[in-house]
């Protein structure tokens, strides 16, 4: 709109500026709308009963390492669980929660199912591959120190072939540092870094592997994607 001089209207100036911003912000939520990630999994926890806060379940994670379990804490759905062992089959789980309880361990399962990831961000979006590649990766070193520990257990692995498992696993986490310099992953693969290196002591038991396992599943099911 011109007004009688010629000139262009402030008003339709203003109006031109508002669409147009509008305009960039739709087209911006519109590149977000219904993007995700995606890595399907499904876990199941053995847990002790604890209080419902993170120092009670801090305090009872020594004691379950103690009897061999895991003992990490994990938390999930703004509670904490101290976690005994994760299986990939509910059967699995099952079977040991119920010979934990037949022994009078008051435990219980998790479920836990992963599909979908929100990609919050416009750099989420474009490091889409990136993070489904990540999540798989994570799935398959949390499979190996699965493997490790059972092998541990029956006797079908010694310490140098555990001891090569961490080293696996270690330099499957380091590949993963390189690849998010700078992302959400960043600290989280730092952190795991540190749960690798205390597995990997003087002797290796099958509740370190069970530790650094549930310690990658607790950074796949609890990850933002942004």
């Amino acid at each position: 709109m011109r007004g009688h001089t010629g000139k262009i209207s402030p008003f339709f100036i203003s109006v031109t500026l508002v669409l147009t911003a509008t305009a960039a912000i739709i087209i911006c939520a519109a590149a977000l709308t219904g993007v995700e990630a995606n890595y399907s999994a499904q876990y199941f926890f053995v847990c002790y009963s604890s209080e419902d806060n993170s120092v009670s379940a801090g305090a009872l994670s020594g004691t379950v390492g103690d009897l061999g379990g895991a003992g990490y804490v994990l938390g999930y759905g703004g509670e904490f669980y101290v976690t005994v062992a994760c299986y990939y089959s509910e059967h699995d789980a099952e079977r040991v929660q119920k010979t934990l309880s037949a022994r009078g361990e008051n435990c219980f399962l998790l479920k836990v199912e992963t599909g979908a990831y929100p990609l919050q961000s416009v750099g989420a979006k474009s490091r889409k591959s990136l993070f489904e590649g990540n999540l798989k990766t994570l799935g398959s070193l949390s499979a190996l120190c699965y493997e490790c520990a059972n092998g541990l257990d029956t006797g079908e692995m010694g310490q140098s072939s555990a001891r090569a498992v961490i080293g696996d696993v270690e330099k499957g986490l380091n590949g993963l540092k390189n690849a998010n310099p700078d992302n959400c992953f960043t600290a989280e693969l730092k952190r795991l870094g540190a749960v690798c290196s205390e597995a990997g002591g003087d002797m290796i038991y099958s509740k370190d592997l069970r530790k650094l396992q549930i310690a990658i599943i607790d950074t796949i099911i609890n990850i933002e994607l942004y």
